[in-house]
């Protein structure tokens, strides 16, 4: 898969087929959209007969289908209102998404405080806001099918910004809410878990509102009504639930230290033969071969460097018992979740990683963690 600074139009990445660029930024269609646009299309479908009842099918199915491209357009303003901000606010974006929940926009790092968290939230629904009034104010002079169109966009976009603002995760209102919990407390975790709990509550309304109000009144909902209430219920509480959890992560992570977990070690340039080792390391210290430059490339496996009969120790090469080490398996970080998401890379790659102090020139080996250590770690964190 490319990376982002490679995707090119048509490309596919991780998220889906790259349809453009914005500020540099790939703009990314995800499949699940294709979902979402068929499904609009079918609701839209009644309201474009009853505009242009002359149309032909293949000319009304077309003319449904605006409404979701409409409203992929809008949503794509909005994603761009969020970067944009991140953008001038020092968190500039990777990426913007438009999948079959709306979209996202990716960063290229975390937004530093409350205030720039809120103000990167809010100007996704103030640029719908925009685009609503906008909108409406043209739609009066269009009428048939495109005066249906606008009119749509105008209802569409003025949703898309209300709805966006109400306080619940994983809504912009939610990630408003959350910031300010972390203003008044400092804590950020626990505005996630706040904001959270309130799109669960926003979810279940929701879903209350939907089926319960018409069965309230002695009718039942309509099938596009239920459907439509239970996918947006159940995007909010998927998304709540997994804000709460990353906060959960997040916690848990913070009790990390690398360096605690390592088994002490030490690096040996890789042209050294296994005997030049014999009373020098200590027993328990890892052995760790490093090119010329300094970087890690191996680790000695310390059973096949013991099963190594002594009369040829001094000529058998530390490589031919070491075990290679990939890039991804050298971690600089040491605590905290950004040291997890190194040693969450390295698993890809094998079961431990070579811990290194960035502070020195070359970076110094200190230390040799297993994945399993850390996974024991984390989950005893959690357990607290």
């Amino acid at each position: 898969m490319p990376t982002n600074d490679q995707a090119r139009w048509g490309s596919r990445t991780r998220s889906g087929w790259v349809i453009g660029r914005v500020a540099g930024a790939p703009v990314v269609l995800a499949p699940s959209w294709l979902l979402v646009a068929a499904f609009l299309t079918w609701l839209f479908l009644p309201p474009v007969r009853d505009a242009a009842p002359g149309l032909g099918t293949v000319a009304t199915v077309a003319a449904a289908f605006g409404f979701p491209v409409l409203l992929a357009v809008s949503v794509l303003v909005h994603e761009i209102g969020h970067g944009l901000t991140g953008r001038r606010l020092g968190a500039p974006p990777t990426e913007y998404v438009i999948t079959l929940w709306g979209g996202h926009t990716q960063f290229d790092r975390e937004l530093r405080s409350p205030g720039v968290s809120a103000l990167v939230s809010i100007a996704g629904p103030i640029t719908n806001a925009a685009l609503a009034v906008a909108a409406w104010s043209v739609a009066s002079a269009t009428s048939g099918v495109v005066g249906l169109l606008v009119w749509a966009a105008a209802v569409a976009n003025g949703f898309v910004a209300a709805f966006n603002l109400l306080p619940g995760l994983p809504l912009d209102g939610g990630r408003v809410l959350e910031a300010l919990v972390w203003k008044v407390t400092g804590d950020r975790g626990r505005g996630t878990v706040v904001a959270g709990w309130g799109g669960r509550l926003l979810a279940v309304a929701v879903a209350a509102y939907v089926l319960g109000l018409p069965l309230l009144q002695g009718r039942r909902p309509t099938i596009a009504s239920a459907l439509t209430g239970l996918l947006v219920s159940g995007f909010l509480w998927f998304g709540a639930s997994q804000a709460i959890a990353g906060a959960a992560a997040t916690r848990r992570a913070g009790a990390i230290d690398l360096l605690a977990l390592a088994q002490p070690a030490v690096g040996v340039p890789q042209t050294a033969a296994l005997g030049d080792l014999d009373g020098v390391v200590p027993p328990g210290v890892a052995v760790v071969l490093t090119a010329l430059d300094g970087r890690p490339v191996a680790v000695v496996d310390p059973e096949a460097a013991g099963s190594v009969p002594a009369d040829v120790r001094r000529t058998t090469s530390v490589q031919a018992v070491a075990i290679p080490v990939a890039g991804e398996s050298v971690v600089a970080e040491r605590r905290g979740l950004p040291a997890v998401r190194a040693m969450s890379i390295a698993q890809h790659a094998g079961t431990f990683a070579v811990l290194v102090d960035p502070a020195s020139q070359p970076p110094r080996v200190v230390g040799l963690v297993q994945v399993a250590a850390v996974a024991r770690a984390l989950a005893a964190a959690g357990g607290r």
